[in-house]
């Protein structure tokens, strides 16, 4: 069974188990197994986090204490009826190698050899033999390859290249290479690994215990006993653990870990506030939104640790590229041998490597992008979805889910259609009122798809697919799942506290339609430093390899050089920069800032869910779904028997009538 204790302290553990996040049966029993341990006081389940969290008693040994919890998660393995069975994830082959910097012994070992050779006299074959250790891994994966998987990959040719080097007495181009090489992905491994250690850290520091305004007093539990609607006090000091809205209080925030930005922020009633950020003076009552994994800083550790970037469809494209040219590639290498007998032009093309240009870019470019847009409010899935954003031509719109009195509506429609993208609007409305709100929008009638059935909505999409567009959907998760899974990209607004990490491919944490655009931005803006990244690789490459290698006969130290220093600047340099200017983007705006403790008539009758649901005729459900919505008085008014809008009370949980 696989497990990480990735938390320990005194009388605590927090243990990652990958089968918690999908088996609810396993979960169940593993619970109930520690809870049977006598010194255990407190155990919780994070499924999104694939995390098992237990609290126990400081007179136990943490060692003795480590070994009940290992045999309670076997135990809970043989009484699960279906045993879990890891599969690679899609892209997998796409993920660049990794190594430690202790890996980097036998590459150093076989430079300095080669660098002395000359003026120690030493043996040839002891530089052969150091060079053909530090060789060894591209070696085996490039057997690997061949006999396992049966097909060619680029450290065919790396080892056919140095192999020929060293055969030819270049002892020192070759050693360089494997330095050079293994450095790289020593920095690899060790941003990976900071990386990892900064999200863990960061989830670590969410799962603690906040006070809580209740009936009056303070009390202090944990934060995954929060519902939305909570309130809690925030003190002078103290890291903000919730996304939420300030009721009453002033601060200075600073929000550094967060946004990146050292300018600290004031904020006062009505301003949104984000976990992670640190409340440097002042007292805040804050009213919860989200916590945990569904923070913007909880996702964003989410996304660093799991770092879904590998299922690009250029990574997938530019992979088979690779492994198709990799036999040609030895075939032009034996060619050239044959007409000129010069075996240092020969093998230059080997040289090419074009296999690392694309995979780099993905590796940093796109989970920074991910990052970068969940931070400003945006979730976007995964690298994929992020490529077939920066591709969208065409956005269909469920007319249900605009805010129409919100001028961010209007603006987002307006800088779309700049864009030249096309923008169609979806309803249940009779026509007439589609096409005035669609004139109102700026939208042709035309555009408009009002009172037709589901499959006709379907066939919209399907059909602006088949002229070869690339098709985004903005709708209601819940509602319009059918339609959602026919479009590229399935976008929908955060209705709860829940994010829905799987079903919809962005989800927009406020409710501003400017987070559309800025999501598509966002990709353009990634995939453009992709392209860069590779043009540094491949065009400098392609000079010294044809010009250099194949026509002038440079030293291929120089080779190694422009091959390693290119693919250094791509991953470590232009890939790491950061993708915006600071405020590029304007912060997404929530309903809820212009929700108060003012904001609901105190003298209209208070009504709970069920009963506003039997007086407007719609499910309870509808009513979760669009109550923190700003276009809800509108939605309610028209369906209200006596023309009433209504609002959402977060605090009291109760409907009352609208000032607006």
């Amino acid at each position: 069974m696989s497990y990480q204790v990735v938390h320990s302290t005194f009388g605590r553990y927090r243990i990652r188990i990958p089968q918690l996040a999908h088996d609810s049966d396993f979960a169940s029993k593993l619970k109930a197994l520690v809870e049977s341990l006598a010194f255990v006081t407190e155990v919780r389940i994070n499924a999104q986090a694939s995390s098992l969290i237990v609290s126990y008693q400081d007179d136990v040994c943490s060692t003795t204490a480590l070994e009940k919890f290992v045999s309670c998660i076997q135990a809970a393995v043989d009484c699960v009826d279906i045993p879990f069975t890891e599969s690679l994830p899609e892209g997998e082959d796409l993920k660049p190698e990794v190594n430690q910097w202790k890996d980097l012994g036998f590459p150093f070992l076989s430079l300095s050899l080669a660098l002395l050779a000359a003026p120690l006299e030493l043996p040839p074959l002891i530089v052969v033999l150091a060079i053909a250790g530090a060789a060894t891994p591209w070696f085996n994966r490039a057997a690997d390859s061949l006999i396992n998987q049966r097909q060619p990959n680029i450290d065919l040719l790396d080892s056919a290249w140095m192999t020929m080097q060293t055969v030819q007495g270049q002892f020192i181009a070759p050693a360089l290479k494997t330095v050079l090489v293994e450095v790289r992905r020593a920095l690899r491994g060790n941003t990976t690994e900071t990386r990892e250690e900064l999200s863990l850290n960061v989830l670590n520091e969410l799962d603690q215990y906040v006070w809580v305004e209740l009936d009056g007093e303070e009390q202090h539990v944990h934060i995954s006993n929060l519902h939305q609607g909570d309130r809690i006090i925030i003190k002078s000091g103290e890291m903000i653990l919730v996304d939420g809205i300030v009721v009453y209080g002033y601060g200075l925030i600073d929000t550094q870990n967060l946004t990146g930005s050292s300018t600290p922020i004031v904020c006062s009633e009505g301003r949104d506030v984000y976990a992670s950020t640190i409340l440097l003076e002042g007292e805040l009552c804050v009213l919860v939104k989200r916590i945990g994994l569904n923070t913007r800083a909880g996702l964003a550790a989410f996304l660093a640790e799991l770092a879904p970037v590998h299922d690009t469809k250029i990574g997938a494209l530019q992979a088979e590229f690779v492994r198709n040219a990799i036999f040609p590639t030895l075939a032009l290498g034996g060619t050239i041998y044959l007409m000129t007998g010069n075996i240092g032009a020969a093998i230059s093309p080997y040289q090419f490597d074009f296999g690392s240009g694309i995979p780099i870019s993905l590796s940093t470019t796109v989970l920074q992008a991910l990052i970068y847009a969940v931070r400003h409010g945006i979730y976007i899935r995964s690298g994929g979805i992020l490529e077939a954003l920066a591709q969208v031509d065409a956005i269909v719109f469920d007319l249900d889910i605009l805010a129409l009195d919100s001028p961010e509506t209007i603006e987002a429609i307006a800088i779309l259609q700049s864009q030249n993208i096309d923008i169609y609007l979806v309803s249940d409305a009779p026509e007439s009122i589609a096409c005035d709100i669609a004139t109102g929008l700026g939208i042709h009638s035309h555009q408009v798809c009002a009172e037709v059935p589901l499959t006709q909505k379907i066939n919209l999409i399907r059909g602006l697919q088949h002229q070869g567009k690339i098709v985004a959907f903005v709708g209601d998760e819940e509602d319009e799942a059918v339609r959602l899974a026919h479009a590229n990209v399935s976008i929908s607004f955060a209705n709860t506290s829940e994010i829905p990490h799987r079903t919809t491919d962005v989800v927009i944490l406020e409710d501003d339609l400017r987070g559309v655009t800025h999501a598509i931005a966002i990709a353009k803006r990634a995939m453009e430093i992709i392209y860069e990244n590779t043009a540094t690789i491949v065009i400098p490459n392609l000079f010294m390899q044809i010009g250099g290698g194949m026509v002038l006969g440079v030293n291929p130290v120089y080779n190694v050089i422009v091959n390693n220093g290119t693919a250094f600047i791509a991953e470590f340099l232009n890939g790491s920069r950061p993708l915006f200017e600071t405020n590029f983007l304007p912060p997404l705006r929530s309903s809820s800032q212009r929700i108060s403790q003012g904001s609901f008539a105190s003298n209209g009758k208070a009504l709970k869910q069920g009963e506003l649901a039997k007086r407007l005729g719609v499910s309870s459900q509808s009513l979760t779904s669009k109550r923190l919505k700003p276009e809800f008085p509108i939605w309610t008014q028209a369906r209200d028997p006596e023309g009433i809008a209504w609002d959402f009370d977060p605090v009291a949980k109760r409907y009352r009538h609208s000032l607006a």
